[in-house]
């Protein structure tokens, strides 16, 4: 995997956290772990709330 595919994983996961979507389905489409999801919630979303 390069970067460049690995930002835009991260990206995709951010808005679909955003828009509400569930870990499973994102997990799925991005191909991210669990523990990458939760960290970028925590560190990206959760502060802006």
């Amino acid at each position: 995997m390069s970067v460049e595919e690995n930002d835009s994983d991260h990206d995709i996961a951010k808005k679909m956290i955003i828009a509400g979507e569930s870990f499973d389905i994102i997990m799925e489409k991005t191909h991210l772990r669990l523990k990458d999801l939760k960290r970028i919630q925590k560190n990206e979303i959760d502060p802006h709330f």
